[in-house]
């Protein structure tokens, strides 16, 4: 199915249906897709372990066969294929036919890590065969594997496993991003070390005494959250791990700011306005809120309406600092998704 995603060109289904598991998914976007609506298919409750069943569709699991030219493909985008109702034979199915076409690249995005890495660890050719036989070179050259990291926890949770799990490329799904992600590495002695090794890779001695490096993310994709209930991301949260993927040397794709983006608390006057043009205008681009970011020491953010709009010129409060910033709810579409004045549309190299 031609998608609307602006990272993949296609998307392929074979399981639909998910079970939430954690704050990313509040307000997934499964079921206001045209698919689920016209199914009436739903979540049966709002928080964790709400679910609207899995489904396996194994009608679709031979399509990429049909498709001609080469694509990258987001595989269920509409699911999980390591969701725990769906069987081992079912998965090693899905891997097979990404095997038998390698002009592909598949895209796989799971917040299942443990059972992914179980099961792909399980599956090498140096321990074992899966259910289905596969040929040629493990891990495949034409899969990529990620997992979703909408805040630190879920990153100290899965991003180990997903270094844990063979695989030509890895990569984290940063959306919605609902905090300040540090990629740094895990926690030593209440820090995280300076070298950024998850996406560097951590060095290491081989036997040789020469440096070796581990395995490391390849590529990171941050967007805000759209839809009914948004919730906001600060700019700063996008812009750090921006800077650690350059610092890194790490391709870094910036989808969208979602439903809220940045705004300037008090616009400049122009030269040639009037009073009333000036309120007019700062009125349509000026922050309604202040963001202030997960920085006041209670592990949360807090979101802010001031007193006074900022837009009024007589009144307005001058820019607050750190760690406050300025936001306005504009919709996805007007937000849109540049980042420091240009679009961040970076991606790894296709093996």
């Amino acid at each position: 199915m031609a998608t609307k995603i602006e990272w993949t060109d296609e998307t392929w289904n074979p399981t639909t249906g998910c079970t939430k598991v954690s704050p990313g998914c509040d307000h997934c976007y499964i079921e206001r897709t045209v698919p689920f609506r016209v199914a009436r298919r739903k979540f049966d409750k709002s928080g964790a372990g709400g679910t609207t069943g899995v489904q396996l569709h194994w009608d679709r699991v031979g399509k990429p066969y049909h498709w001609r030219d080469p694509r990258r493909v987001f595989v269920n985008s509409l699911s999980d294929l390591f969701h725990q109702d769906v069987p081992d034979e079912f998965i090693a199915r899905v891997f097979a036919t990404m095997m038998e076409t390698p002009q592909h690249t598949y895209q796989i995005l799971t917040k299942r890590h443990d059972r992914m890495r179980s099961l792909l660890q399980k599956w090498s050719p140096i321990t074992g065969t899966p259910p289905w036989t596969f040929t040629g070179p493990w891990p495949l050259p034409n899969v990529w594997l990620g997992v979703s990291v909408e805040d630190q926890k879920r990153a100290d949770l899965r991003i180990p496993a997903l270094l844990e799990t063979p695989a030509a490329v890895r990569f984290l799904s940063c959306e919605p991003l609902l905090g300040p992600v540090d990629l740094g590495g895990p926690l030593v002695n209440g820090h995280r070390p300076r070298l950024t090794y998850w996406l560097t890779g951590r060095p290491d001695w081989n036997s040789d005494g020469h440096i070796q490096i581990g395995p490391r993310i390849d590529w990171v994709i941050v967007g805000g959250e759209s839809g009914r209930g948004a919730r906001p991301m600060h700019p700063r949260w996008a812009r750090t791990i921006r800077d650690q993927c350059v610092n890194a040397d790490v391709p870094y794709f910036f989808k969208q700011w979602g439903e809220w983006g940045p705004a300037e608390w008090k616009p400049q006057r122009l030269p040639d306005e009037t009073v009333e043009q000036y309120k007019a205008r700062a009125e349509a681009i000026g922050a309604t809120h202040a963001h202030t970011g997960n920085e006041l020491g209670d592990g949360t953010y807090h979101l802010y309406e001031p007193d006074h709009k900022p837009w009024s010129v007589e009144r307005a409060p001058m820019a607050p600092g750190e760690p406050y910033a300025g936001i306005r709810r504009w919709g996805k579409r007007v937000a849109g998704r540049e980042l420091d004045g240009r679009t961040w549309d970076e991606m790894p190299e296709v093996r």
